[in-house]
């Protein structure tokens, strides 16, 4: 009895990832989104973790600027979106706990440079950018 009660609570407490090969599939995305990917988007990529109550997730895709923009906006819906100095953009694409995620190089924001945001505050959790130049959407949401 004392074992299955140990084993629940480290299934409760203990560490679950997400990080699947990429390109990741739309549906894949759309779990973590919950608004479905756009038509044409690609070389998509998604990675998450739980702990206990601490999440993180994450997206990317490339697509053409307009249509990531359009995407922000359903996936954060009244955010506004910002323009992000490089110095806010560097701490933005540091993984929110380090050495989780093996592979954490395709979620490229720190590669950015005209980047807008939205989202991430207490009643919008989820956290988005849109690199304006290359065409890319990102998605970050965490506890």
């Amino acid at each position: 009895m004392l074992a299955v009660v140990v084993y629940g609570v480290w299934q409760l407490f203990g560490l679950h990832v997400n990080d699947p090969p990429r390109p990741a599939t739309p549906a894949q995305a759309h779990a973590y989104t919950r608004v479905a990917l756009p038509p044409g988007a690609r070389n998509i990529g998604v990675a998450g973790y739980r702990q206990w109550i601490e999440f993180a997730q994450y997206v990317r895709f490339e697509a053409p600027a307009d249509v990531c923009l359009k995407y922000a906006g359903a996936v954060a819906p009244g955010a506004a979106l910002q323009p992000v100095d490089e110095f806010q953009l560097e701490l933005d694409a540091r993984p929110i706990r380090e050495g989780v995620l093996k592979d954490f190089e395709w979620f490229d924001l720190a590669k950015a440079k005209n980047v807008v945001r939205a989202g991430g505050t207490p009643g919008q959790m989820a956290r988005v950018w849109v690199d304006q130049d290359r065409g890319v959407f990102y998605f970050r949401k965490t506890d």
